[in-house]
């Protein structure tokens, strides 16, 4: 296996299952040496060791409430403080939305949806660019969703704010080139795993069909007539992180096997 992230150190947030996991295993497969971060500490340090068994490199847990935005900076601190130096960040951390329309908002709970998509991710990017530019570069990738330009009713809570971080993205790239430090989102289709199997349920007992005929549904509703993985994201992570895509900063990639293609 190429090793593209050889003497590369890595953050992940939002590390859980899916694709925060595939992430953070991929990174550690190909060479880096990965921090992994999430809320609570005795399932962290549990993935963390996992990863560590299956990727045979040195995986360390450091918990993390990303909407507090000083805990946010002690993060890029400690790894930096800890592993010398900070070269890639994914952002996978995201905050938990209810569906509701705009009039009937929880505006307390956009607030909180604000502080982790937004605040929390952006200040992490923030931290973290400055310090790869002390070391000559880096590469940033943040999470994004389709439901930003499809708007879905009753998704604004979650659409609205990762736009926020889209746009950010996209300016913070203009504005770290010249340090060489590279800022790029990635945006998946409907990936595979517990939560799309939990919405297919959901979706599929309200239109009175199983869940494995409404996932075909919506899988044939892209150009690929098929699903996305988690692994199918960290391979886009991955690449976007590496020497590879030196030349790559402020885009959108989508990973949706075409849904986007409208």
């Amino acid at each position: 296996m190429d090793r593209t992230l050889s003497g590369k150190v890595a953050l992940v947030t939002g590390v859980g299952q899916g694709i925060g996991r595939a992430t953070a295993l991929r990174f550690a497969q190909d060479g880096a040496e990965v921090v992994v971060a999430a809320r609570r500490r005795q399932p962290l340090e549990a993935l963390a060791a996992e990863l560590s068994r299956e990727s045979g490199r040195r995986v360390l847990a450091m918990p993390c409430d990303i909407e507090d935005l000083d805990a946010c900076a002690d993060l890029v601190e400690q790894t930096v403080a800890l592993l010398g130096r900070l070269d890639a960040l994914v952002n996978v951390a995201t905050h938990e939305f209810s569906r509701r329309r705009v009039a009937d908002f929880d505006w307390s709970r956009y607030g909180e949806s604000v502080q982790l998509n937004v605040m929390g991710t952006m200040k992490l990017c923030g931290e973290a660019a400055k310090r790869m530019a002390e070391t000559g570069g880096g590469g940033i990738v943040n999470i994004g969703t389709l439901s930003t330009t499809s708007l879905i009713p009753k998704n604004a809570e979650y659409s609205s704010t990762k736009a926020a971080m889209v746009a950010m993205s996209k300016t913070m790239a203009r504005e770290m080139g010249r340090d060489d430090v590279r800022v790029n989102i990635v945006t998946p289709g409907f990936t595979t795993g517990p939560s799309l199997d939990g919405l297919m349920e959901r979706l599929g007992k309200g239109a009175g069909v199983s869940a494995r005929e409404m996932s075909e549904k919506i899988a044939n509703t892209s150009e690929l007539k098929r699903h996305v993985d988690p692994e199918d994201i960290a391979e886009a992570c991955l690449y976007l992180c590496s020497d590879r895509a030196r030349n790559v900063t402020g885009v959108e990639l989508h990973v949706t096997a075409g849904a986007q293609v409208r």
